[in-house]
């Protein structure tokens, strides 16, 4: 009895003290890992909100506010100085409602604009992802929920395993783009002297993903949520209002996003405390105002959607003056030259169905049936002499003997569910050096096999697991062992 009882004690300390304590070791041991990273520029928009004690008008919501707000055009448009408080969707928009208490006082104004999505609409939070931005600050996780501390004890080995890999393996970010911490201004939102965002880069425009005005999709607990946030924000003798987020046209259905939205503005008006000062349709912008994804603008979108947020909350507040600013034209899709290796064995192109989109470029929209039983699929970059640049959601669908694609150089941007149905599908092998090159979106592994792996050749995990959307498949991604 007295060996058993031994045993259960020495069993206790292997699986839970040594890994309490070590756990802590291990987070601290490491060095700061991701202090130059998109994930830090958090530090930023904290400290700019603890900065101002004057009135001032606090935008809180995910990454469309660091790459939707131009502070210093805000403030000639309304003279009171703005707080952008969204970085990025990973942390979900309950954690910056948390962190945005900090410093909310008299007079202050609190616009709420989360994007139209599951995780934004949602008591979502994303600890690993938080424990990666304040790395270099850990002061900040002392603001967070405390029902969320548990979530962060229990990212904490994860987030603990990956710096372990990043140390041993001497991975190095790829800072050469626009997720990077030196891209944020002190402002808190993307620095167009430092990186111009002239023109959407995505091949057709938009990525398709689920933007759908269905007011069934917003999570009650999230309503519940926000009118909590409505009642503190009231006993500090501030007002919240709710706007909205920009989306991409070609995100939505046309044919009845008018309607849709009405029933969504309605639903919110219904379910809120706070005023409602946006119609959603409003920010409904032409594709050629965004960069990289549906919610994020260029330098000529953010003046767009800076004028109608200002014009709203004039409104809203009982100023009736005219807002004077010019509104830029919608800039021409830019269009980048791929860097094709013709050394690869591509399948051949005459497998495969396409669609022409913008600037004589091709999407891959399916394959044929001679295609339906390979077992690994290199996809062509080239056919009848035009690029093909982006892959249609279900292209790749329902095809049983399919084992292996290998996505190369050249393709911009991968539709949700591309891979939806194949089952017997194991590794998609990603030939990018920067996950900046390929946009995704967050249901890109819908419908397939919980053992495939995405392979990353000639770029390094840690660059593709910072990736906005890339980083939602960190779990799922190998290296390539160099023989």
């Amino acid at each position: 009895m007295k060996v058993k009882k031994w045993l259960i004690l020495i069993f206790f300390i292997l699986i839970v003290i040594v890994p309490f304590i070590t756990i802590p070791v291990v987070i601290l041991s490491t060095g700061k890992v991701y202090k130059d990273t998109y994930y830090a520029a958090l530090s930023k928009q904290y400290d700019r909100l603890n900065s101002i004690n004057e009135e001032k008008v606090i935008l809180v919501g995910g990454s469309n506010v660091a790459f939707g707000m131009d502070s210093e055009l805000f403030y000639e448009l309304y003279n009171k100085p703005m707080v952008s408080f969204g970085l990025y969707g990973s942390f979900g928009v309950k954690v910056m409602m948390d962190l945005s208490k900090t410093n909310i006082n008299k007079g202050d104004i609190v616009i709420l604009a989360p994007e139209i999505s599951t995780n934004a609409l949602s008591l979502y939070f994303g600890a690993e992802s938080m424990l990666k931005a304040t790395e270099s600050r850990r002061d900040i996780l002392y603001h967070i929920d405390r029902e969320n501390i548990r979530d962060i004890v229990g990212a904490s080995y994860e987030y603990a395993t990956q710096k372990i890999k990043v140390k041993k393996t001497n991975e190095e970010f790829d800072l050469s783009g626009i997720y990077r911490y030196d891209t944020v201004n002190d402002y808190g939102e993307i620095d167009k002297t430092i990186f111009p965002r002239e023109g959407n880069i995505l091949p057709t425009g938009y990525i398709s993903e689920d933007v759908s005005y269905d007011y069934a999709k917003i999570d009650s607990a999230f309503i519940d949520y926000v009118n909590e946030y409505n009642k503190f924000i009231k006993k500090r003798g501030a007002t919240l209002y709710y706007s909205f987020a920009p989306v991409n046209e070609r995100a939505v259905n046309k044919e009845t996003v008018r309607d849709d939205t009405y029933d969504y503005y309605d639903y919110l008006v219904y379910s809120l405390d706070c005023e409602v000062i946006s119609d959603p349709y409003d920010y409904i912008f032409d594709y050629r105002y965004f960069y990289d994804t549906n919610f994020h603008l260029n330098d000529a979108g953010v003046v767009l959607r800076v004028a109608q947020l200002v014009r709203d909350l004039k409104l809203a507040t009982g100023d009736f003056s005219k807002t004077e600013v010019t509104i830029p034209d919608p800039p021409e899709p830019i269009i980048s030259q791929q860097d094709i290796d013709f050394t690869l064995d591509y399948t051949d192109s005459n497998l495969f169905e396409y669609e022409e989109i913008e600037n004589g470029r091709l999407e891959l929209i399916g394959v044929k049936e001679e295609a339906k039983s390979l077992e690994n699929i290199i996809l062509p970059v080239i056919h009848n002499d035009k690029y093909i640049t982006s892959i249609r959601s279900g292209a790749l669908s329902n095809l049983e003997n399919l084992k292996s694609v290998t996505i190369p150089v050249g393709y911009r941007s991968i539709d949700n569910g591309v891979f939806n149905g194949s089952m017997n599908l194991k590794e998609i092998r990603i030939l990018e050096t920067s996950q900046d090159n390929v946009a995704v979106a967050d249901k890109l592994l819908l419908g397939v096999s919980d053992d495939l792996k995405i392979v990353i050749v000639n770029a390094t995990i840690s660059d593709f697991s910072t990736g906005y959307f890339w980083s939602l498949y960190r779990t799922r991604m190998v290296k390539e062992e160099v023989e």
